[in-house]
C-alpha cells in the first residue's frame, strides 16, 4: 500500500457538491456543530454495506475536510484508513485512491441516512434506532441486534392467540362469534384466503393480521402485488407499515438488504454450497413456463455452485456471469436461461447487507408492482420464500407454554398468491409443513381456489384456516376444498365460507359488513 498516514492527514477530502450539501442538512437535523461529524457518520453507514460504493456521477466539488479533522488522528486515522482499505478489497492503494473512496462512501452513506431520515418520520429517537439497527450496534444492556437469540424474545409471542375471522366474524346463521385459535395445540397457523376481485379478502386478512400484531409483537413479511398494503404518498392504504414498524420496499427502485443467497455453514462446505446452488435452481427454474430444460439444469446448477464458491457474498449477477462464462466455454448458444438470467439481473434487486437471522427479525412489505418485470417479481418471491424457509429450519423449535401454544416468530403475507401458486414451489411447501414448529405463520391470499388445484392433495390441508369470499370460478375445487354445500357465487357481501382444519365441512361467516 503506497500510502502513509501523515499524507491522509494532511490531505484534502470532499464529496459532490449535491452531498454535501446534504451533509449540511444533517448537521443541523441532527444539532451536531461540526461538518465533520455528519460526514463520519455517513461513512460508517456506507461501509457497512458489504459492496463497494458505486462511483459518483458528478465531480468531487464538495467543500474540503482535511484529513486529520474527518477522521482524528493518531490510532483514530489508522483505524479509518484500515476501515476503508480492507472495505475496498483492492491490493496498493495510494492516497489519490483513499480521497476517491472517501468520496464515494460518504456520498452513498448521506443517501442511505436520508432516506432512513425519511422512514423514521424524521423523528431523531426513531432515527438513531434505525441506525444502530443496521449496523448492528449494541444497544443500552448490551442486547446484539444482530443476534437471533437476542432478539427472539422482543419477537416472539407468548400465549394462546385468538383471532377472528374479519371485522365481525359470526356465523351467518346462529350468530356465533368464530375465534381461530391460530397458534393452539395440535393445530396449523397458516391460511388461505381467497375471493374475486372486490369480495373483501385483503380487507379480512389486514383484519386479521392487526388482531394478531395487538396480541403478539412479531415482525411481517409481506409481498404486495398491488401496492395498497402500505400507506402510500397521499396517505391511503392499509397502512400496515404504521402497524408493524415496517420498511416498505420496492425493487429494484430501492433493492432488498438481504444477502438473500447465504446459507448456514456447516463442517461440511462442499455440500452446503452444492445445497444452497440446487435451491437457486429450483427457484429459478419455477419462474413462469418452467424455462429450465433437462440440459440447463445442471448448468445452472454448475453455475451457482461456482459463483457461491468464489463470492462471499454472492449476487445474482454472479451467478448471471458464471452462467455466461460455461455457456462461452462451451460454445453454446444464448437460451432461455441465459436470457432469464440477464432479465432479472438488468436492476440489482438485492442488495446483501443483512444475514437472514436479522433481515427476517424487522418488518418489511415489499411492493411489486406491474411495472416490475414478472419474473424479476416472481424470483424476488421465490429466492426470498426460499431464504426464509433455510432460516427458520436452522433454528431450535418454538417454545410452548403449559397449554401448548406455540410462539410465532414471524408472520408471511403473500398477496395476490395465484402468482407463485400452481408451480410446487419447494421452498412454500416445505414453509406450509414445517415451519409451524419453527413459529412461522404463512397467510396466502389469492383469488379462487382454482388457484391451488397445481398444488398436491395435501397442500391445503396443512391450513388451519381456509377462509372462501365469493367468487365465479367451477365449483369443483371448491367442493373439494370447503366440502358440498359451499356455493361461492351466492355469498353476499362480507360473506365468506370458513373451514377450521379438523372440521369436515366449512360454515358460512359474516366477516364485514
Amino acid at each position: 500500500m503506497k500510502i502513509s498516514l501523515v499524507e491522509v492527514a494532511g490531505a484534502n477530502f470532499r464529496t459532490s457538491e449535491v452531498s454535501d450539501n446534504l451533509n449540511t442538512t444533517f448537521k443541523n437535523r441532527l444539532g451536531m456543530r461540526k461538518r465533520y461529524l455528519p460526514a463520519r457518520l455517513a461513512i460508517s453507514r456506507s461501509l457497512a454495506i458489504t459492496s463497494a460504493p458505486p462511483k459518483l456521477n458528478e465531480s468531487a466539488d464538495g467543500k474540503v475536510i482535511k484529513g486529520d479533522v474527518l477522521f482524528g488522528t493518531g490510532i483514530t486515522l489508522s483505524v479509518w484508513v484500515a476501515l476503508i482499505v480492507e472495505h475496498s478489497k483492492e491490493q496498493d492503494i495510494d492516497i489519490k485512491k483513499l480521497i476517491e473512496l472517501v468520496a464515494r462512501h460518504w456520498h452513498r452513506g448521506l443517501k442511505i441516512l436520508d432516506k432512513e431520515w425519511k422512514r423514521a418520520d424524521q423523528d431523531i429517537a426513531k432515527f438513531v434506532t434505525r441506525v444502530v439497527d443496521a449496523g448492528n450496534l449494541p444497544l443500552s444492556g448490551g442486547r446484539d441486534l444482530g443476534s437471533y437469540t437476542s432478539s427472539t424474545s422482543d419477537n416472539a409471542s407468548t400465549g394462546l392467540i385468538p383471532v377472528p375471522v374479519g371485522e365481525i366474524s359470526e356465523d351467518a346463521t346462529s350468530k356465533e362469534k368464530i375465534l381461530w385459535k391460530m397458534n393452539g395445540p395440535g393445530g396449523s397457523p397458516h391460511s388461505a384466503i381467497m375471493g374475486g376481485v372486490g369480495s373483501g379478502k385483503t380487507r379480512t386478512a389486514v383484519a386479521m393480521l392487526k388482531t394478531i400484531r395487538e396480541q403478539a409483537s412479531v415482525p411481517l413479511l409481506a409481498f404486495d402485488f398491488k401496492g395498497d398494503l402500505g400507506t402510500d404518498s397521499t396517505g391511503n392504504g392499509y397502512h400496515m407499515d404504521k402497524l408493524f414498524d415496517a420498511q416498505i420496499l420496492e425493487p429494484p427502485r430501492e433493492p432488498i438488504p438481504l444477502d438473500v443467497l447465504s446459507f448456514k455453514p456447516s463442517d461440511d462446505k462442499e455440500i452446503d454450497i452444492s445445497e444452497a446452488a440446487s435451491r437457486f435452481r429450483e427457484s429459478f427454474g419455477h419462474l413462469k413456463g418452467g424455462i429450465l430444460g433437462v440440459r440447463q439444469r445442471p448448468l445452472v446448477h454448475e453455475a451457482a455452485t461456482n459463483a457461491l464458491n468464489a463470492h462471499v457474498p454472492c449476487t445474482l449477477r454472479h451467478i448471471k456471469d458464471a452462467l455466461q462464462s460455461i455457456y462461452e466455454d462451451r460454445e453454446m448458444k444464448d437460451d432461455g436461461a441465459t436470457s432469464t438470467m440477464q432479465e432479472i439481473c438488468r436492476f440489482p434487486l438485492f442488495q446483501p447487507e443483512l444475514k437472514p437471522d436479522v433481515f427476517f427479525t424487522k418488518s418489511w412489505i415489499i411492493k411489486l408492482p406491474p411495472n416490475v418485470a414478472e419474473d424479476s417479481r416472481t424470483i424476488v418471491v421465490n429466492l426470498m420464500l426460499d431464504a426464509l424457509d433455510q432460516y427458520l429450519n436452522s433454528l431450535n423449535d418454538a417454545n410452548c407454554d403449559s397449554d401448548g401454544a406455540r410462539d410465532l416468530r414471524i408472520l408471511c403475507m403473500v398477496d395476490e398468491a395465484h402468482r407463485i401458486l400452481g408451480s410446487k414451489l419447494p421452498s412454500l411447501s416445505s414453509l406450509i409443513r414445517l415451519s409451524r414448529s419453527k413459529g412461522g405463520v404463512l397467510m396466502l391470499i389469492s383469488q379462487s381456489p382454482d388457484d391451488f388445484k397445481g398444488e398436491d392433495d395435501e397442500f391445503l390441508s396443512e391450513m388451519g384456516l381456509i377462509a372462501a369470499f365469493s367468487t365465479n370460478a367451477p365449483p369443483t375445487n371448491a367442493t373439494r376444498i370447503l366440502g358440498r354445500g359451499a356455493k361461492l357465487s351466492a355469498l353476499q357481501k362480507g360473506q365468506c365460507f370458513v373451514k377450521l382444519r379438523g372440521e369436515h365441512s366449512a360454515r358460512k361467516v359474516c366477516a364485514w359488513e
